[in-house]
């Protein structure tokens, strides 16, 4: 009998979600084309998580200097690092690049350089760079075209004086006032970098609150640090009119208390993202709202046998959620029953300090039924000590009654590493009792995050009386 050929499997968008469906289709017997019109790893890998992680460590670094009773004396005053900040950044993401560009090749996944088109049923018509038109047929598609910036008037980016974070992740020359218009993680992440090198921020937020859907203590947390360190908060407000100076843009700002003219060198407008809904779906069929392509636990379209991954399907648009959708997504193009699971998702802001969180905040708990609180502060634990990262705080929100673990929020150096394991506590239901009688290596972070279970009970021990609370 002749053996059957594999399933033809194309996939449009090379980010974290068409990628990894790219190498998952590949792994289960796919032979697998993968279009990209741009670079390899979508926004984040090129304009998001990895190059804004790889600055946001530098400036880090630079602060941990600067406050160190150490080394802070040996700097000077004002240090413009940026231009070779952004020289190491494209470094990391150059490396990534092509580590990805490799883990391609070695799943004998084809990547071709172009723009691909829905023309109806599993066919695709490819534009290649060189500008050939081609039609192609596949078993099953898999879309992942990702996200772009949102804009807001009369904020318009002009790439040089208002921009988006794609042109601030190009900056060579420090701006001395950076006003950041949108309090989302992508607005405070800058204002924790653009401070830390030494601009004067100030964040302005339509909504009451910065960070919305974060539990409500760890946001006031992180405006303690951020007005400590200068940077200005406007909550409640929003940009009116701008004005083009010969040298400073001037932006007209109401806010609760009335209207503030506010001086700027340079303008972040990070309002957030939306999807890129930029293919002709209907040709195919494929449904689409406002929200994004719409899908099904199983990842499909409207359209039999095409999928659709990552940003471009709305929801909490992260690349990790990219990929796992990407997974469900190639497994049953191959024929693989797969859902995706509604399980609690873990969220990290790379700011200073950082936060994390899973599981119900405070306030969503409490409409569930009673609950106890834990709270642990970094001063108290030696690893904040050491690493004079002081600033920081765990709190853990369990079930009354039966002691599960419903939430845990953090704020503090390593928040983003720890919230894995507050991730499998709060999947597992785990208890208070069953997760305080595990050990926790010492001198580490993770001890705080055992003290903060255990003061649930009141049963912190290195906790004083005085600075608990019930």
């Amino acid at each position: 009998m002749a053996k059957a050929s594999p399933r033809q499997i194309v996939v449009i968008g090379g980010g974290p979600g068409g990628y990894v469906a790219a190498i998952r289709a590949s792994q289960l017997g796919a032979k697998v084309l993968l279009i990209e019109k741009d670079r390899i790893g979508g926004t984040c890998l090129n304009r998001g998580c990895i190059p804004t992680k790889a600055l946001l460590h530098d400036a880090g670094t630079l602060r941990r200097l600067k406050e160190s009773p150490v080394f802070g004396l040996c700097l000077m005053e004002r240090l413009d690092l940026l231009s070779a900040m952004m020289e190491r950044k494209a470094k990391v993401v150059e490396e990534m690049v092509k580590g990805v560009e490799i883990l391609l090749e070695s799943h004998r996944v084809s990547v071709r350089r172009g723009e691909g088109e829905l023309l109806g049923g599993k066919r695709i018509g490819f534009l290649g760079r060189d500008g050939q038109k081609e039609e192609l047929e596949a078993d099953a598609i898999i879309l992942s075209p990702g996200s772009k910036t949102k804009s807001v008037a009369p904020l318009k980016p002009d790439k040089e004086r208002i921009l988006t974070s794609d042109e601030a992740l190009e900056l060579r020359s420090l701006p001395s006032e950076m006003v950041i218009v949108g309090g989302g993680y992508i607005g405070v992440e800058f204002a924790t970098l653009f401070s830390s090198l030494g601009s004067r921020v100030t964040l302005i937020e339509i909504l009451e609150e910065i960070l919305p859907g974060l539990d409500s203590e760890i946001v006031r947390n992180l405006k303690r640090v951020f007005e400590k360190d200068g940077i200005r908060i406007l909550t409640g407000s929003s940009v009116e009119e701008i004005r083009d100076g010969r040298e400073r843009l001037s932006l007209s700002v109401k806010t609760p208390h009335g209207t503030e003219v506010i001086p700027a060198e340079k303008v972040l407008v990070a309002v957030g993202r939306e999807p890129r809904l930029d293919l002709d779906f209907g040709k195919a069929g494929v449904e689409v709202s406002p929200s994004g392509i719409c899908v099904n636990a199983r990842m499909e379209t409207s359209a039999s046998g095409i999928y659709a991954v990552g940003d471009a399907v709305g929801g909490l648009l992260l690349a990790y959620v990219a990929s796992e959708e990407a997974v469900v997504a190639a497994e049953n193009a191959m024929g693989i029953e797969a859902r995706k699971k509604e399980a609690p998702i873990p969220l990290c802001v790379f700011t200073h300090p950082e936060i994390a969180s899973v599981g119900l905040t405070e306030q969503e708990a409490k409409s569930q039924g009673e609950i106890r609180i834990g709270r642990f502060p970094f001063r108290s634990n030696p690893k904040a000590l050491i690493t004079g990262e002081r600033d920081g705080l765990i709190k853990v929100i369990s079930r009354r009654e039966s002691g599960e673990i419903l939430g845990i929020h953090m704020i503090g150096s390593g928040a983003g590493e720890l919230v894995s394991a507050a991730s499998l506590i709060i999947n597992q239901k785990v208890r208070v009792k069953e997760f305080s009688e595990l050990l926790q290596v010492h001198p580490t972070f993770s001890e705080a995050l055992r003290e903060a279970v255990l003061d649930t009970e009141g049963q912190a021990v290195h906790l004083p009386r005085p600075l608990r609370r019930k």
